[in-house]
């Protein structure tokens, strides 16, 4: 078990970058094994995602503290962890595929409902195939091997390694130097938002907006004041960009699994329908809380 993941119960703006750092990482391990217990037990939905929403943040705190750590080190972590979201992202998909496909069953015409259930079919036994296998991934000795680098992580870290980086300076000033490139490439590419089909643009903002919300929630501690509104509207850009790329999923997955051509026509029209809506939606939200404003609160509190 281990014994050394009870981060501090203060950290503030003053404390020291691998203090804080220490503490932090300390803080999302904790997180990522209780999430980890849990889905390997239920292999459930909610269990899944909150799995592969922990790993993802333990590889933000990772990376933003990186400099605080041997690199080799770091990059065995984050290997070790992209692994662990690569497997947990297939079953998520189809989770969220069959919510999506059973919430169609009333609108689809009379003459789709036959070809529907057999689509869900096909997607039921593909997520217990996914379950088996990631059921085995997650009893395995994955964890333990993650465990022992956590805490090799934790007792020996690196405070005169990275070049130019002051172990011992105020995480808040830290933090404002590493987070502006993360705000900077989280600005929305000009197309994502003035064209409905640019479906890479779309992609690479939702990955940049992610990775700037969970850099500010574990830091949100040191901050010259609580970034509640602006996580909020990073949030509300995420979900809409996430329904997109989940919308562009079941597409792909309707044109490979589609048992008939004319369901599968009148399932596509279904998804392209929704995904105007949820691209309006974001055009709407990036109107009303225009990027640049955002950028300039955030900016203006790190």
């Amino acid at each position: 078990m281990t014994r050394h993941r009870h981060a501090p119960s203060s950290v503030t703006p003053t404390s020291p970058l691998w203090v804080t750092g220490r503490a932090l990482l300390a803080r999302y391990s904790v997180d990522l094994f209780t999430c980890w217990s849990k889905a390997r037990k239920t292999l459930d939905l909610d269990a899944i995602h909150d799995l592969r929403v922990a790993s993802r943040r333990v590889r933000e705190c990772a990376e933003l503290f990186g400099p605080c750590y041997r690199s080799d080190a770091i990059t065995l972590l984050g290997r070790k962890l992209k692994r662990l979201t690569t497997h947990l992202g297939a079953i998520r998909d189809t989770d969220e595929a069959l919510l999506f496909m059973e919430g169609l069953a009333g609108e689809v015409s009379p003459h789709a409902q036959e070809s529907l259930a057999a689509l869900l079919h096909l997607l039921r036994k593909e997520r217990e195939v996914e379950a088996r296998r990631i059921g085995g991934f997650l009893r395995k000795t994955h964890r333990y091997s993650l465990d022992t680098l956590f805490q090799e992580l934790s007792a020996t870290p690196d405070l005169f390694g990275a070049a130019g980086i002051d172990p011992f300076m105020p995480v808040r000033r830290y933090v404002r130097e590493a987070l502006a490139p993360t705000l900077a490439a989280a600005a929305p590419p000009a197309d994502a938002v003035r064209c409905e089909s640019a479906e890479a643009a779309q992609h690479s903002w939702r990955i940049a907006v992610k990775k700037l919300r969970y850099r500010l929630e574990i830091v949100t501690l040191v901050l010259k004041s609580p970034p509640d509104e602006a996580l909020a509207t990073l949030k509300r850009y995420q979900e809409l960009l996430g329904r997109l790329h989940d919308l562009d999923v079941h597409r792909d997955l309707v044109e490979n699994l589609a048992p008939d051509r004319d369901v599968g026509t009148e399932l596509l029209r279904i998804i392209g329908q929704k995904r105007s809506v949820a691209w309006a939606e974001l055009a709407l939200v990036t109107e009303e809380r225009p990027w640049e404003r955002l950028a300039a609160e955030i900016e203006a509190i790190l």
